[in-house]
């Protein structure tokens, strides 16, 4: 209990720091970004012999998001990797997440692992900065001397120093260039990381003259994580060592200096082992080719024709979606439980890094489409979470369940997965776990079950814990029904219909209610929090009342008519806040009362399909295409979180919406690409096509599935598995 009262107290003064650099970091990131382009390898002088026909790969900008507050890295990884090497700017605050922020001018430390666009911080582990003469903490760069590809990142510092990094899965390689004559140094440090983390143990081991590892077990949103190391340099070095860092010095006469690194959860053998079988003996533009072969091969199965800005937009964000989650295992299968016990993969590979509040509602269903053969490892992963911990991760970190967000949304991904055809994992098994997570006695689940919501009397963000648990109880119906069991499935069916007791008839909202029935006085439907307390996680009433994804027609019922439910979405999207007291940072992207930067947001404007006019959808999602995102680094509107952000925009670019990603259908918007080629796994392609895609034609005047006249505003996932055609002839006006 010590330990808990004292991270939570670490936490408190985490977010009042975290406020305090929020608030700095919106002078800084309100540069004008009107005039960046990328910068081209040719600028840092970079020898490399790779050929440049990677058309996709070319169309990348991993800096997307990196400004503003996207909260991404910008450095070198292969897709769902364990490594992400990147640049750290010494910065700890809400905007450095990832470390990094284009507004900062400094690097610190180049290390070993990152989150993706996080709206918490945590890793930054293993941190390398080379230099000449005395150590400086903080080194300078600019932007016109840093570049970034798929798979690859170089920055020529201002002392000259140029930094080029290229990974495998489990491994780094650090290229550095020292002006000629220089004195080769090293700093090595293990205490470092980009967030408030306690180091639990920090130990460097000396294995040759050339080859050195260890470990860092540190204390922070990962309540219990282990990073194990071993790196190999291209030469022998000296060594001063402190508590958990040191500084190499290399004397050999080469100017570049090259060191290759390992990772594990395990051990320091492990960590060699993974170097020897990924890395071996190859050399550094070789790994580099093969990383951007590999990206290339994911980048491309999906095609698209559009504008150049467009096109560095979809592949930015086609990248991004498929960096987490992250390999946890090593090439022999085995990984490390919070607990320190060492447990063996066996049959599939072991992922962590599950942002489920925000990735179910979207990027798990892009990877069905892309990569349905590591949805099965995603779900296994989640079971061996359960059989750690007897239920299903929430927001799971290098194994380590960190309680964040509410919720819970391994339900889903488990249900879409079965419910879409992909079963590499056991279904009973899945299913019983499914049961048993969202029957447990915590974070208000046991009044939920009994009282059909959660009472605000007793639980903080009650209304939007008791939406999301109607939603994972359909999930869990969903799964029973494909398993064949009624009695489950008609238990959970009606239990999904709890939505409809928390709503307010009087305002057409989502409000609190207490144990006695009795609704929240002094309702205020804009504030983020009444008094002390949130009744909804990270919005207010307008924004969560929509958190009906797997009921759109039921909610919609609620209002008494389609026109009545229409007027309060056209509410939404016009009402200014009245009130902006206690509004959380996450809350960006505001369109009125809509708010595209925070995920409950992210459905809502598909929910148009559900009224009279559903031309309001495609007028909507085109208007938040075009608006929240760029090819620039600041082309994003809120957080990226794990890839939801990017799958939301595919996915609406390409003209359609997973809203109930459970049930198998997907909701029809207005495509932004004008072409696309989606390649599936089983050989097909199902292509998307435009007749007159412009600017101006944002309605759709009908649509053809091959060759057939759509009568209805959606499409199933059997119909896309199948191949074929989705055609849509656009127009300036609404079809009424």
């Amino acid at each position: 209990m010590r330990s808990t009262l004292f991270f939570t107290s670490v936490l408190i003064l985490f977010a009042a720091f975290a406020q305090a650099q929020y608030q700095k970091i919106n002078i800084a990131s309100g540069q004008d970004l009107s005039n960046y382009r990328k910068t081209s390898a040719e600028a840092l002088h970079v020898a490399s012999s790779l050929a440049t026909d990677h058309i996709f790969s070319d169309l990348v900008e991993p800096f997307v998001g990196t400004a503003g507050h996207g909260h991404t890295f910008p450095g070198a990884t292969t897709p769902f990797g364990m490594v992400q090497i990147s640049p750290d700017n010494g910065v700890q605050g809400w905007d450095w997440c990832s470390g990094y922020h284009w507004a900062s001018p400094d690097i610190v430390f180049f290390s070993h692992k990152h989150l993706s666009g996080t709206g918490a911080s945590d890793q930054g582990d293993i941190g390398f900065m080379p230099f000449m003469g005395e150590y400086q903490f903080r080194h300078t760069f600019n932007h016109e001397n840093e570049f970034a590809r798929p798979g690859y990142y170089a920055v020529k510092l201002d002392n000259g120093i140029l930094c080029e990094f290229t990974a495998t899965p489990r491994c780094a390689i650090h290229r550095y260039t020292f002006p000629e004559g220089a004195l080769k140094n090293l700093k090595v440090d293990l205490t470092h990381n980009v967030s408030f983390n306690l180091n639990k143990k920090t130990d460097l081991e000396w294995l040759s003259d050339s080859t050195f590892g260890g470990l860092k077990q540190s204390l922070g949103w990962a309540r219990n994580q282990r990073c194990y190391f071993a790196a190999q340099t291209s030469e022998g070095f000296d060594r001063k060592q402190e508590a958990g860092t040191a500084t190499l010095t290399f004397n050999g006469n080469a100017t570049v200096l090259e060191i290759r690194v390992g990772l594990s959860t395990v051990s320091v053998a492990n960590a060699q082992e993974n170097l020897k079988a990924e890395v071996g003996s190859r050399s550094f533009d070789e790994v580099r080719a093969e990383a951007e072969t590999v990206w290339e091969t994911e980048l491309s199965k999906i095609a698209v024709e559009a504008s150049p800005e467009i096109k560095t937009t979809f592949y930015s964000a086609l990248y991004h979606s498929m960096i987490a989650p992250n390999l946890l295992s090593d090439v022999n299968g085995e990984f490390s439980d919070p607990d320190g016990t060492v447990v063996k993969a066996v049959g599939y590979d072991r992922y962590s890094t599950f942002s489920l509040w925000d990735t179910y509602r979207a990027a798990h269903s892009l990877f069905v489409l892309v990569r349905p053969d590591l949805v099965d490892d995603f779900v296994n992963s989640m079971l061996a979470s359960y059989d750690f911990r007897g239920k299903l991760p929430i927001w799971e970190l290098e194994a380590n369940e960190t309680f964040c967000m509410i919720g819970n949304h391994s339900i889903p991904v488990i249900s879409e997965a079965w419910n879409k055809n992909i079963r590499g994992f056991d279904g009973e098994k899945a299913l019983k776990a499914c049961i048993e997570t969202a029957d447990q006695d915590s974070r208000g689940l046991k009044q939920y079950i009994k009282l059909g919501y959660v009472s605000y009397g007793d639980e903080a963000e009650s209304v939007s814990k008791s939406l999301e648990y109607a939603y994972n109880d359909w999930a869990v119906a969903k799964f029973a029904e494909a398993l064949g069991k009624k009695d489950v499935m008609s238990k959970y069916y009606a239990r999904s219909g709890n939505y409809k007791n928390l709503f307010d008839s009087g305002t057409g909202l989502m409000r609190p209610k207490n144990s006695s029935g009795k609704w929240l006085p002094n309702f205020d439907q804009f504030a983020h929090r009444s008094g002390v307390k949130k009744h909804y996680t990270e919005g207010n009433a307008w924004q969560y009342t929509w958190s009906v994804q797997h009921d759109p027609a039921g909610l919609a019922a609620l209002y008494g008519s389609k026109a009545a439910f229409e007027r309060q979405l056209d509410s939404l999207f016009v009402l200014e806040p009245k009130s902006i007291k206690h509004q959380q940072q996450d809350v960006t992207g505001l369109i009125g009362q809509y708010a595209h930067g925070n995920e409950p947001s992210h459905h809502t404007a598909y929910l148009y399909n559900y009224s009279e006019h559903p031309w309001k959808t495609q007028e909507m999602v085109r208007r938040i295409c075009k608006q929240f995102y760029t090819e620039k680094p600041d082309g994003l509107c809120g957080n990226e979180d794990c890839g939801q952000m990017s799958a939301w925009y595919i996915f609406s670019s390409l003209g359609f919406y997973p809203l109930d990603p459970v049930c198998g259908w997907y909701e029809l918007g207005s495509p932004l690409i004008a072409r696309a080629e989606l390649h599936l796994v089983n050989g097909k392609t199902f292509t998307f096509s435009t007749v007159d895609q412009s600017e101006e034609n944002v309605f759709v005047q009908r649509m053809e599935l091959n060759g057939k006249e759509l009568s209805e505003h959606r499409i199933s996932h059997e119909q896309i598995m199948s191949g074929g055609e989705l055609k849509f002839f656009m127009g300036q006006k609404p079809m009424e």
